[in-house]
């Protein structure tokens, strides 16, 4: 969120403090200085904040649908301390969804009792101690707290966020939000701010989070946005963004014609008209199977604020898919003789009588990722072959374009999965499990 002096101080004592000013000479100077006193004071109070995981107080004043101000107990200040929650991501002041999300969160939150708590003390966001806000509720049976981000997540107004380094709670939060979306309420309904642009088009998004090898280049991490229809789609006014602040705004001359793709690379590079580059140095997005990994998502937004299409990974609700049952994989991780790339391969064939569409699935293993592009199709009894190096594809024979062997002997898997994570086959071997 944007830096507002407003979230620093309740508005009643930014008045007392201006009528107090009006009645000195010398008020800027004096205003200068009291600012000085009051930045100082809430820096303190924000430091004793993130030298404890966990502290309670009283939920003043809702800035919006994920910051608040807390008279935070024991601090030493009388003046409220601005609180980021953690694990959600509201719309900013003035965009669509922000009001409802502000609202919400004020009836969650306002006047009560709220514990914040973090994994890291020292977690913060723009000097702001980064916490999860859960609000003392009392039953004639009970007393317990409330997840306000999870029920902020439960009623389609938020996107979900890792907070990093706070994830403990983040499988939870993205299950609550690939609920909500199935349901199409709020931020999840692709016209409620308002009918249009080409609101017939079906879009398609989806977030390569894993890319090939070490990732460092960080254009093997990338979004894609399929146009499904029949037209032309124009992006102008559009926008992506993950659940961070970190959107980015298509050039107005920016089309999607029928039935193609654009791709925005996270990395850097020089944009043509299907390629468009975030401008990144490191990695945006989190492989989820990796150690300490978690979720993430992209989401692209028409110019009315309107979420028209979005991807979140893993899949955690309702991933069911009907090509689990129809394909059968076979590895051969060790070449003959020493090991060289092509003599490396995994094999994919169908099982019954249906084709199997493959476009934009995924192949990885051991950290190295291929993406099968569109029209990847295998019908009954065909074989597709993917060899490791390097060698001209065709329909069926694919090369992942390495230059040395990934598949280890001593054990290994190789998985075919949607970009979503849903594990369409695997097959493992030696120490490797699927």
């Amino acid at each position: 969120m944007r830096f507002r002096f407003s979230q620093y101080m309740p508005r009643r004592d930014k008045r007392m403090d201006l009528k107090w000013f009006s009645r000195r000479s010398g008020a800027a100077t004096t205003f200068a200085l009291a600012s000085v006193v009051l930045m100082t004071s809430t820096a303190v109070a924000a430091s004793w904040v993130q030298n404890r995981a966990s502290t309670e107080g009283r939920s003043v004043r809702t800035l919006d649908g994920d910051t608040e101000i807390v008279d935070v107990w024991g601090d030493g200040i009388s003046a409220g301390q601005t609180i980021r929650n953690s694990g959600i991501q509201a719309m900013e002041i003035g965009q669509c969804h922000s009001v409802e999300a502000t609202r919400y969160m004020n009836t969650l939150t306002k006047n009560k009792h709220v514990k914040l708590t973090a994994k890291y003390a020292t977690s913060k966001s723009l000097g702001r101690p980064v916490r999860y806000v859960d609000v003392l509720t009392r039953t004639p049976t009970s007393t317990g707290f409330v997840d306000t981000q999870l029920r902020m997540l439960q009623a389609g107004l938020v996107l979900p966020m890792v907070s990093s380094p706070e994830s403990t709670r983040w499988r939870s939060y993205f299950l609550a939000a690939e609920k909500a979306a199935l349901t199409g309420k709020n931020l999840w309904d692709p016209d409620y701010c308002r009918p249009g642009p080409s609101q017939s088009t079906p879009l398609k998004v989806w977030v390569n989070y894993d890319g090939d090898g070490d990732e460092s280049n960080h254009n093997s991490e990338y979004v894609r946005v399929l146009n499904q229809g029949s037209t032309t789609l124009s992006l102008k006014g559009w926008w992506l963004r993950s659940g961070a602040q970190d959107s980015f705004f298509f050039p107005a001359a920016t089309v999607i014609k029928p039935h193609t793709l654009i791709t925005l690379y996270v990395g850097k590079g020089t944009p043509t008209a299907t390629k468009f580059f975030w401008g990144s140095s490191s990695p945006r997005f989190k492989d989820v199977e990796r150690a300490g990994g978690y979720g993430s998502g992209a989401y692209l937004f028409d110019p009315d604020g309107d979420l028209r299409a979005h991807a979140t990974y893993p899949c955690l609700y309702s991933c069911g898919d009907p090509r689990t049952s129809q394909l059968a994989m076979k590895v051969n991780y060790d070449a003959p003789g020493s090991d060289y790339p092509n003599g490396e391969y995994v094999v994919v064939t169908v099982r019954g009588p249906k084709t199997v569409d493959l476009s934009h699935t995924v192949l990885a293993s051991n950290g190295n990722t291929l993406e099968f592009g569109a029209g990847t199709i295998l019908r009954p009894g065909e074989r597709m072959v993917i060899r490791i190096g390097v060698g001209p594809s065709s329909r069926l024979l694919h090369y992942w374009g390495h230059s040395t062997p990934i598949l280890t002997n001593s054990g290994g898997a190789v998985i075919l999965r949607t970009t979503e994570t849903t594990r369409l086959i695997c097959s493992a071997w030696g120490t490797g499990r699927c």
